[in-house]
């Protein structure tokens, strides 16, 4: 009987995982119809892109190339469009903000706690060529209109902590990855914000060999898609992006519900369920689990999940210059090569058209009829010269980059300040897609520090290079994990140029707002100074200000617990603003003992103060 039992229930749980497998790939294949129109708009963008522009959709809505009215018909590419993609592309590559973590407190144990925080994602994004990977979706976003990050925990990542069963262990790490707007299908096209969906999909073609490896299961590859994300046809010709021996892997990332407090994940491929359980991440806020993606658009648009390209746009401009330079290129050779009349049955008109007429050409017509003649009265229309200046001018309007250092309109604009406001407008029109990026990088900072809060134990080891470029470790601990109060600390790198941030900072300097209350610039201000200006190596203390804080930090601890002499190497102003710095941050732990210990070694910096200025003769 029990052994019935058992088997009853083995076949009822097979029939549940069949019927999930089954519901999730009908859900897919829903939601792919559904976009099936958006993903042939980023195929056209891309082929727009890549120079391929004469192409369009037929009534079955597939990609095909258009084809020649005339066989005589000029069809060239001039190509705007990328080089416009190129230029927004060189211009984001500028953002690049720094990650800053916001202490609870000014208590120094929060302070250095955010320190360890703020060390710990800058070594997760190197780790993970942030840089790059934000590169390629920069060019998913500009090309589709929306690009991805996912956020992931990688158990094979960091250093090596020991080996059991013969299998080596390491501490793992955050991993950053760039995902394609192809692989992302949410619940509802209509919905605008990632976090206001109830599930994602995110579906890609993996081979078997790597399904087998990461999940131990066996499936059946065949040639999949990478775009369509379908099996294809091997016969079709147009079908190019395809990956052989391979899979369509669907992972379902289902909201945190009265069902399912903690979320949940499914994975299926080849008919074939590969996980089942909770959300894996603990990456929202307050301890909650969400989906491990970032969305970032290049532009947005109302009532819409995906963003739009500016190709979009820019592809009936496109189309018009590709037009009217193939028309009037056409015409260039009527110009040159000419047009002939000729009276019917004159000549032998076949071997005109084949042979056309070459130098030394002997025409024979027949005695009594009329001379053959060349069309006379053709020039070139202005209309193609003035239709063509409109439609550069037209590019600029659309895509909002010009070349300002070589249009010709601005070749009468001598001052630098004329010229500088140029860019300024050249730059308004990016500030928003810029934006949409330091946004991603706050939301992937703020979920790669909640898996280390999940995920590490312990004590972690960040290295990472000072001002000096001096290799140097800390050692972040619980504290640093759940240190996720991320800020920018820096304004759109589009809103001012490199120029316009040193004139600020020289302005500063003129109106003495960088100088002590004695009219004098500390030298750890103007370490600060020159360091932003890029010439930190004309420092003649070579960061001595920056060492001398060091040590003033390393001494309030020994002060805390012991006395602590003065040391003649000291810079004793420093050591004194940190001191009473941390006094006054920690005044209500300390006790009357620890608090008397500091106003004597501070005590002890004033009156080396006083003694050096007695022996300068200024006192």
């Amino acid at each position: 009987m029990s052994k019935k039992t058992n088997l009853t229930l083995e076949k009822e749980q097979e029939i549940k995982i069949k019927k999930l497998v089954s519901q999730t790939e009908k859900d897919f294949l829903e939601r792919q119809k559904q976009r099936l129109s958006l993903e042939r708009q980023w195929e056209i963008n891309m082929n727009f892109l890549s120079g391929n522009q004469y192409c369009g959709l037929n009534t079955r809505g597939e990609i095909i190339n258009e084809n020649k009215s005339f066989y005589w018909q000029n069809r060239e590419v001039f190509n705007h469009i990328a080089p416009i993609i190129e230029s927004r592309l060189a211009r984001f590559s500028r953002v690049n903000p720094g990650v800053s973590v916001r202490p609870s407190t000014d208590d120094d144990k929060d302070v250095a706690a955010a320190n360890g925080a703020e060390k710990l994602i800058a070594q997760a994004f190197k780790n993970s060529d942030l840089e790059s990977v934000v590169r390629k979706v920069n060019t998913w976003a500009e090309a589709c209109g929306t690009g991805f990050y996912k956020v992931v925990w990688n158990n094979q990542g960091g250093e090596l902590v020991g080996e059991a069963d013969n299998q080596k262990i390491y501490e793992g790490q955050a991993q950053i990855l760039p995902v394609s707007p192809f692989e992302i299908f949410p619940d509802s096209l209509y919905i605008e914000s990632l976090k206001d969906c109830n599930s994602i999909i995110h579906a890609r073609a993996m081979r078997v060999s790597d399904i087998r490896q990461k999940y131990g299961v066996i499936v059946k590859g065949e040639e999949i898609g990478v775009f369509n994300l379908s099996a294809t046809d091997k016969t079709n010709a147009n079908v190019k992006c395809t990956l052989e021996d391979s899979a369509l892997v669907i992972e379902k990332y289902e909201k945190p519900s009265q069902e399912f407090p903690n979320g949940r994940l499914i994975t299926v491929a080849g008919g074939k369920l590969l996980y089942l359980g909770e959300l894996p991440y603990i990456n929202g806020e307050n301890g909650s689990r969400t989906f491990p993606f970032v969305k970032q658009e290049s532009l947005t648009k109302a009532g819409s999940f995906f963003g739009i390209s500016i190709i979009e746009r820019l592809i009936p401009v496109q189309k018009a210059f590709n037009a009217v330079k193939n028309r009037k290129h056409e015409f260039m050779n009527r110009l040159s090569m000419g047009v002939m009349t000729v009276e019917d049955g004159s000549i032998d008109v076949d071997d005109l058209t084949e042979e056309g007429l070459s130098p030394g050409k002997v025409l024979v017509y027949r005695q009594g009829a009329k001379a053959p003649e060349i069309m006379a009265d053709m020039t070139m229309p202005s209309d193609f010269n003035d239709e063509e200046d409109k439609l550069i001018n037209e590019f600029v309007i659309v895509s909002g980059v010009s070349d300002v250092a070589s249009n010709a309109s601005n070749a009468r604009l001598s001052s630098g300040s004329a010229l500088e406001i140029l860019v300024e407008q050249d730059n308004s029109r990016l500030v928003m897609t810029a934006e949409f990026i330091r946004r991603a990088y706050l939301e992937i900072a703020r979920q790669t520090i909640r898996l280390y809060a999940q995920f590490m134990a312990g004590v972690k080891a960040v290295k990472y290079t000072d001002a000096q470029n001096n290799i140097k470790v800390i050692y972040a601990g619980k504290d640093s994990f759940d240190c996720d109060e991320v800020y920018l600390e820096s304004e759109n790198e589009l809103l001012y140029s490199n120029s316009q941030k040193k004139e600020m900072i020289f302005r500063l300097f003129d109106s003495g707002l960088l100088h002590d209350e004695d009219g004098k610039l500390r030298p750890s201000t103007k370490e600060k100074v020159l360091s932003l200006l890029g010439y930190k190596d004309l420092d003649y203390q070579k960061g001595l200000a920056r060492l001398q804080e060091e040590r003033a930090l390393k001494e309030n601890d020994i002060i805390r617990k012991t006395e602590k002499e003065v040391d003649e190497i000291d810079d004793h102003q420093i050591h004194i603003d940190e001191h009473t710095r941390y006094v006054l941050s920690e005044y209500q732990s300390l006790t009357e003992e620890q608090k008397q210990r500091f106003y004597t070694h501070i005590k002890s910096h004033r009156e080396k103060i006083n003694n050096g200025e007695k022996e300068n003769g200024k006192i």
